[in-house]
């Protein structure tokens, strides 16, 4: 969700601009992490009992075979209690949907570490770490970093450290969402002789927090009702690491089906709002949390569907005549070219990314 906070007053200087976000949902097969360390010596019952504490064990580092274009290779962390956790189910999967992993999932083995953030789902792994402290990789202690609404990158986080990391906290949870999927986005729906409208979508929350509701609208947020709720898999409190998916089927309002029948096309604004076990809400804007990373972003997603009643019921195909992604406030249109990571405007930031290859390049 990146992108909804790019634009002309705040500029997100990190990639991807996601639009809607990154989300999916697989099986996993592989072999607890507390079992690994389990034969390895450590006393992992007596850790997620709290019989027994390590200074020297807090946090399980990962490192994997992927880098940057620097030579830098990729690497996170979790905290032990995830790690050691009976009843967490962090994995180093080698399984994807009852087959081997793809390649582009992480073959041969990755991180599966339920209910925290995609960054912490370590792929390629190739050094796992006990360690007293968190990774020291910038994508730990760096890109997902929730800052305050007036720090800004250009002032405050171009130059490193900024001066109060202390109230910039690493994002591990991610808070609840959800999105709509169909329609879909920018669509010209066929409308003739329509008199109701479909709506699905799926919600998630971070750290094992169940959805319990998901509340679906077509006039935009001026009205709301409950969806119906439909979760593949039986799930523990607080273990609920898969998605929920949701569907209503609503009535049209009888002012958009008199339009409808003078012919004339009209447009809804879809949009949802999960709650989780915690009772916590989506937010309707984006305004009171702005950070300038961009992490946890989940506010209202709002679908644009435009019905036409010249086409049989139910059909969908792309409007082309509406902007590519409107649910952003740049109109779905970067303002300079992305693959230019942002910085083709700032001359204080060419800079040959190749210039400082890291020492552990040559590893690799």
């Amino acid at each position: 969700r990146r992108e909804d906070l790019h634009n002309n007053e705040h500029q997100i200087f990190i990639a991807p601009h996601w639009v809607v976000g990154a989300i999916s949902n697989a099986k996993w097969g592989g072999v607890k992490i507390r079992d690994v360390l389990q034969y390895c010596g450590m006393d992992v019952d007596a850790m997620s009992l709290g019989k027994l504490e390590d200074p020297k064990i807090k946090h399980l580092q990962f490192e994997s075979y992927d880098t940057d274009e620097t030579g830098f290779c990729y690497g996170n962390s979790i905290p032990i209690e995830s790690a050691v956790d009976a009843l967490g189910e962090a994995m180093f999967a080698f399984e994807m949907n009852d087959e081997p992993l793809p390649r582009d999932h992480g073959f041969p083995v990755r991180v599966i570490a339920p209910g925290h953030v995609g960054n912490c789902q370590a792929k390629w792994l190739h050094k796992v770490i006990v360690s007293d402290k968190e990774s020291s990789k910038p994508w730990k202690q760096k890109s997902y970093r929730g800052f305050a609404p007036d720090i800004n990158f250009e002032e405050d986080l171009s130059h490193w450290p900024p001066k109060r990391l202390d109230q910039a906290p690493i994002a591990l949870f991610q808070p609840v969402t959800s999105l709509v999927c169909n329609p879909p986005q920018n669509s010209l729906m066929g409308a003739k002789d329509l008199s109701e409208i479909t709506v699905k979508g799926v919600a998630w929350s971070g750290g094992g927090r169940g959805i319990e509701r998901v509340d679906v609208s077509i006039d935009g947020g001026k009205s709301w009702t409950a969806a119906e709720l439909y979760k593949p898999v039986e799930q523990k409190m607080n273990r609920q690491w898969a998605w929920t998916q949701f569907s209503k089927t609503l009535k049209l309002p009888e002012e958009v089906r008199e339009r409808l029948a003078r012919g004339e096309q009209v447009s809804l604004d879809i949009t949802s709002k999960a709650m989780n076990s915690d009772f916590n809400l989506q937010p309707e804007t984006m305004e009171p949390y702005w950070n300038a990373r961009g992490v946890c972003i989940n506010h209202w997603y709002h679908v644009k569907t435009k019905l036409d009643p010249n086409r049989e019921p139910n059909s969908i195909q792309h409007d082309n005549s509406e902007i590519e992604f409107a649910n952003t406030p740049s109109g779905g249109k970067f303002a300079q070219p992305w693959d230019a990571h942002g910085f083709t405007t700032d001359p204080k930031h060419q800079t040959n990314p190749r210039a400082h290859i890291e020492p552990e390049a040559s590893h690799f």
